[in-house]
């Protein structure tokens, strides 16, 4: 017989009663290392009958989201930031008028799903936009922007214009093949020939347009991945217009020597997979250990067992062969001890000169024997490290408790990391430890002199490792016609004193990178400033043991949040809804507080919205 022309939505790789995305469209601006994403997403309903718009995305876990608006029949929904639980209450009076559906999105790995569906009438058009803002961190020594591309079908306009202005110059870019999945083991699919790169000295510039063809070569329903630019700067930046962003990111310094001690929880919950993987990853790890570092491994479950019970020892090739052996052997068994005979273990054992020492906690559980409470393990642990020595936490698996760990960490000179129970374990484990592999400094303050700088962010660092950066955001006083800073440490070859003046006219006067106006980077600078004092207020919060100290962290980073209209751990998205406050004389406003774990019944009309509240930080207030 005669073939059968495909249906328009099997040409597409749609379902038969999806909507068409009739356009696809993403622009990133960055500039110095800050980067706003905006996502347009425009589709249309070609059914006879209502039907189902959804708008999903994934968002990087540190991003704060900073706008949301749908376009629908000629009207204009404008999201809003509330205090949470300000929100709640409107989102509670909404439920019981029955008009809205609302219910908080999930966690994978280190992204945030967005989440958002409302009705479509038929014949109709309806169009999202979201904004999104984040830092990008330095790792290993570049910089990594990823836009999650997941269209669930091909589209005939699909653009992501991404541009990069950086002040000092920018030393080299890569476009990375599409990304398909976040494990770090992932295939990666070819390059697009729709792909345009014009690199210049601070501004670059990157367009992708796949055609049909190109999108449908990756897979029958369109391109599911993410698109991923890397790049890094010629040197350190200082930029300011009433704000600064001071990036610290010395070159060519040489290694401190370190006593590197390795925790592992070889409890019953260890066993199989999970002790498999932590197996191999040592193999790995101790392998890279740099010849004139001194190490030890620790393991414990019902009791704590020190492989060299009497100091660390240097990292010769005969060593690491023996350290190699003693964790093939390990084997998990018993009750997860509490914490804190796992670190006070560390007493003593580790030298402070002349090499840096570090302790790398892993874990996959709470603390069920020995000492539980969480106040005194962090007691008992301060007063072993003695404010010396650095202790990253490692949370392995949903069952962790990262809380505690995080509090551990933060409070010990180090951070804390989860690790998920992936195929690519072991590379996880592997990727942290080579972030810390190679200290070059410690006890680094950036001050401001003069009484110039107000509003600093944080500005005393316990570390400073090779391929990473170091950022301070702060305001300047007006009529200041310099910033001086100065720099101190502690490396390899003694204390680190450097000072440095900066002019605030030949700042303003050099304009740069890809935008016009250079009151556009003023612009992204205070921008830039209001995410570090939300952060830095967010983690003084969870760090803080007394009620009243909370409740002004919490009023400080809510009033910040709002004023810059930035969803965080303290707000929450309003949608107003325009049609309905002309009916009632009054808005009636939709809202996804922090709390709700499922979708409830709506009228046809109703907007059916969906994000995840908690952003940057994992605070406990976060559900």
């Amino acid at each position: 017989g005669i073939p059968r022309k495909p249906l328009l939505w099997e040409r597409t790789g749609r379902s038969e009663c999806d909507l068409i995305i009739s356009s696809f469209f993403v622009r990133s601006t960055i500039v110095s290392r800050y980067a706003a994403t905006r996502v347009w997403i425009s589709m249309s309903n070609s059914h006879p009958e209502a039907k189902e718009a959804i708008f999903d995305l994934d968002l990087p876990r540190s991003a704060f989201i900073s706008n949301f608006t749908i376009t629908m029949n000629e009207k204009i929904y404008v999201a809003e930031v509330k205090e949470k639980h300000q929100a709640k209450k409107m989102y509670e009076e909404a439920r019981r008028q029955g008009r809205t559906a609302a219910h908080v999105g999930t966690k994978d790995r280190e992204i945030e799903k967005f989440r958002v569906s409302t009705s479509v009438e038929a014949g109709r058009k309806v169009a999202f936009e979201l904004t999104y803002e984040e830092l990008l961190q330095r790792h290993l020594g570049k910089y990594q922007h990823a836009i999650s591309i997941r269209p669930q079908q091909l589209v005939r306009n699909l653009t992501v214009e991404v541009s990069i202005s950086e002040r000092t110059g920018i030393d080299h870019v890569q476009v990375l093949p599409l990304r398909t999945s976040r494990l770090m083991t992932n295939t990666l699919q070819g390059r697009s020939s729709s792909f345009f790169l014009e690199k210049g000295r601070h501004c670059t510039w990157i367009v992708f347009t796949p055609t049909l063809q190109e999108q449908e070569s990756f897979s029958s329903s369109g391109i599911v991945g993410d698109f991923v630019v890397q790049y890094d700067v010629a040197m350190p930046d200082v930029i300011y217009n009433g704000y600064f962003a001071h990036y610290f990111s010395p070159r060519g310094m040489p290694f401190l020597q370190k006593d590197v001690v390795f925790v592992i929880d070889i409890s019953g919950s260890m066993y199989g997979t999970k002790l498999k993987q932590i197996k191999k990853a040592m193999h790995v790890i101790l392998s890279d250990l740099h010849q004139d570092d001194y190490f030890n491994v620790v393991t414990f479950s019902d009791t704590v067992n020190v492989w060299k019970p009497s100091q660390s020892i240097q990292a010769t090739s005969q060593n690491i062969r023996k350290a190699k052996d003693y964790a093939s052997k390990m084997e998990a068994d018993g009750c997860n001890l509490g914490r804190l005979q796992g670190s006070s273990s560390m007493d003593g054992k580790v030298e402070r000169e002349p090499r840096i020492p570090l302790i790398i906690f892993l874990t996959d559980g709470e603390a069920t024997s020995g000492v539980t409470a969480g106040s005194r393990i962090l007691t008992n642990a301060q007063r072993a490290l003695k404010g010396t020595i650095s202790l990253f936490g490692l949370a392995f698996g949903d069952d962790a408790d990262y809380g505690l760990l995080r509090r551990l960490s933060l409070e010990n000179r180090g951070v804390a990391r989860r690790i998920y129970e992936d195929a690519d374990a072991t590379l996880q484990l592997k990727g942290f430890y080579d972030e810390i592999a190679s200290p070059l400094l410690y006890d680094v303050e950036l001050s401001y002199l003069d009484g110039v700088a107000e509003g600093l962010t944080q500005n005393l660092f316990p570390n400073y490792f090779q391929g990473s950066e170091l950022v301070v955001v702060g305001r300047v006083k007006p009529g200041a016609s310099k910033l001086q800073v100065r720099t101190t440490g502690q490396g390899q070859e003694g204390p680190l004193n450097l000072e440095n003046d900066i002019s605030t006219n030949t700042t303003k006067a050099a304009p740069f990178g890809c935008l016009a106006e250079i009151n556009e980077i003023g612009h992204f600078v205070q921008r830039l400033w209001a995410y570090f004092t939300i952060q830095d207020l967010l983690q003084a919060r969870f760090r803080a043991n007394d009620t009243a100290a909370r409740r002004l962290l919490t009023e400080k980073a809510t009033n910040l949040s709002i004023k810059y209209n930035f969803v965080t751990p303290v707000t929450s998205l309003v949608v107003v809804r325009p049609e309905e406050a002309r009916d009632r004389n009054q808005p009636l406003k939709t809202t996804i507080p922090p709390g709700v774990t499922r979708a409830l019944k709506a009228s046809p009309q109703a907007l059916a919205v969906s994000v995840l509240i908690c952003g940057v930080l994992e605070s406990p207030s976060c559900i």
